[in-house]
């Protein structure tokens, strides 16, 4: 019987201290379980040069501001710190001084709020570190400059619609 109680107690705490799989954040209205897929998502696109570091960015912001809206309302909930300490990692590999200080902030903010969790740890470690402003990658630099490929292509005079001023040779009678 106590143990049942127990049992009934711990569940009563996880459920109040947990996000429900139902409760949606930020503008995106994101699960939390969407926060961190979007978060791996984003860094496997990125890595991979899918996205240009601003469209990185832009979408982690939109992220981030799920992951604190997440954060405000279940402040206990055990996915937190990992997922903070995800959103840093994150911002760390994005150029810019937004990106460095978005990094630093969320490497406090886990540290400080979950000092017993192994991401507290890791997250001082970083901070200790240094966090290093990165420059725009040259791999991105080349993407922008390339212009997109041409929808049609380059069409013979034969097959040309416009009329020409150039002279055109007669016509040689039969």
């Amino acid at each position: 019987m106590r143990l049942l109680i127990g049992l009934i107690v711990l569940i009563a705490q996880a459920s109040l201290t947990s996000a429900p799989g139902d409760r949606y954040f930020g503008k995106l209205k994101m699960s939390a379980l969407r926060i961190r897929y979007e978060t791996m998502q984003l860094r496997k696109r990125y890595e991979t040069h899918e996205l240009l570091p601003e469209q990185a960015e832009h979408l982690l912001i939109l992220t981030d501001e799920a992951y604190q809206e997440w954060t405000r309302l279940y402040p206990r909930d055990p996915w937190l710190p990992s997922t903070g300490f995800a959103l840093a990692r994150l911002y760390q590999e994005l150029p810019g001084t937004h990106a460095r200080d978005r990094a630093i902030a969320l490497f406090t903010d886990v540290k400080s709020r979950f000092p017993t969790s192994p991401y507290a740890r890791l997250s001082r470690d970083q901070l200790h570190r240094g966090i290093a402003t990165k420059p725009y990658p040259t791999w991105a630099t080349a993407m922008r400059a390339t212009p997109s490929p041409a929808a049609s292509a380059i069409s013979s005079p034969a097959a040309s619609t416009t009329p020409s001023t150039a002279p055109q040779p007669s016509p040689t009678p039969s």
